[in-house]
């Protein structure tokens, strides 16, 4: 049996190559591994797992890559949303550094599944980081700190080589990291889905876990015309979903951000290079060229879940207030998508008191830290290592419910109001 569902129209959906919707599971399955979310870090940790040989169940309530896996920025970058700083104040120098490297081999996974699997949804190389103010000489402090204690490639551009890139009087110097490349994120989440298909995995779309329970040495998942049991289940859901699996459900606060494409644009002088872009504003703004010489423009981070009614009209603003010269260029496509987002800003990675795996809470920073997570929980269910123990200092904890989503709501309201500050003071 198949379905289709209706998914609201991004640039993505627009360009991507579906087919029908994958059968939903009928009846009683056995496998070795049940995966509930087909997002990236679902998709991950079933291919992987199907390549160890593994008999793998990916189940996901809408289609492959519906959520923030297919609908966001597209920059694959090595790190984590909690800058490194963040990450050595809370688990120390030695163990901050052995998690950066594993974010490195997410974000080289990802090129090497792009370059196998799908080479088309390979859509530029280099990330350059923009300053929206004067801060003598910080930045490229900062730049040099990443690469002394992280191993990082990153190059220091002035303002006068900054603005040859980027032709905004908003911008000042910049810091370029030649190793990061941007995707089309929902292309490349197909490709992993048919080569888990390919590799011992089934996949099943519309098809939502219902409940998940104990069955004597393994777990029953239920859905609506089927169950699954499986000796070990792994949860991807993100904040899709807050409610199935209560220990990471309690500690995600849902977090949207938007993305605008424009019409293409036959001739214009303000960005002039096609690597990912993104500034410095705590609340910022991340953008890139894409086909046919669009701008992809992406920012307003929130916690409201509802579209605004004006997005693509706002969106255009905050593109022309950067590049006044592109006048009002027509936003063929604008979206919103939800993200995941722990308390702490690091991905939840573990197994529960119960048994059960989870992989989630990418917000901000998910292509590499997903295909990351994949891999640490593939290995671990395959008993060939247990580096994913390494994020039990970034355990699950509870986010307070409705009344942390409004102090994160106000404290990006905050952020906000202190970057208008700075930028007024510092120009």
């Amino acid at each position: 049996m198949t379905h289709d569902v209706k998914i609201p129209l991004s640039w993505y959906e627009a360009t991507a190559q579906r087919g029908a919707a994958a059968d939903q599971v009928q009846g009683r399955l056995v496998v070795d591994a049940c995966v509930i979310g087909a997002g990236l870090a679902g998709l991950t940790t079933a291919l992987e797992l199907g390549r160890k040989g593994r008999r793998v169940a990916l189940l996901e309530t809408s289609r492959v890559g519906a959520g923030a896996s297919g609908r966001n920025g597209g920059f694959v970058s090595n790190g984590f949303a909690l800058g490194l700083d963040g990450v050595a104040a809370r688990a120390g120098e030695q163990a901050a550094s052995a998690l950066y490297e594993l974010s490195k081999q997410g974000t080289e996974y990802v090129r090497a599944q792009v370059k196998a699997l799908c080479p088309a949804a390979h859509m530029g190389d280099g990330w350059r980081v923009a300053i929206r103010y004067q801060d003598n000489g910080g930045l490229k402090a900062y730049g040099e700190t990443l690469a002394k204690k992280a191993g990082e490639d990153v190059h220091y551009s002035p303002v006068a080589e900054t603005r040859s890139y980027l032709n905004s009087a908003r911008y000042f110097d910049s810091l370029y990291f030649p190793h990061a490349f941007h995707i089309h994120p929902l292309n490349y989440a197909l490709a992993l889905a048919k080569e888990c298909l390919r590799n011992n995995v089934t996949v099943h779309e519309n098809c939502k876990a219902l409940s998940v329970t104990k069955e004597g040495t393994a777990f029953r998942v239920v859905t609506a015309h089927g169950d699954v049991v499986a000796r070990d289940v792994v949860f991807c859901v993100s904040a899709i979903d807050t409610s199935l699996h209560h220990p990471t459900g309690r500690a995600l606060l849902p977090v949207a951000t938007y993305v605008a494409v424009t019409e293409p644009l036959q001739e214009q002088s303000a960005i002039k290079t096609r690597s990912a872009i993104s500034d410095t504003r705590r609340a910022g703004d991340y953008y890139r060229l894409i086909n046919d010489n669009r701008i992809l423009w992406g920012g307003r981070i929130t916690t409201r879940i509802s579209e605004p009614i004006r997005l693509a009209e706002e969106m255009r603003g905050d593109m022309t207030s950067s590049y006044p010269q592109l006048g009002r260029p027509r936003i063929d496509f604008a979206w919103g998508g939800l993200m995941g987002y722990a308390l702490h800003k690091m991905p939840l990675i573990g197994r529960d008191h119960d048994g059960l795996w989870f992989a989630t809470g990418f917000g901000g920073h998910g292509l590499n830290t997903t295909a990351m997570a994949g891999q640490l929980i593939a290995n671990a269910i395959a008993g060939e290592q247990d580096d994913y123990r390494r994020f039990s200092v970034f355990a699950p904890q509870f986010a307070f419910g409705p009344l942390g989503r409004l102090g994160v709501q106000g404290s990006y309201w905050y952020m906000q109001a202190r970057d208008r500050l700075d930028e007024a003071r510092k120009r």
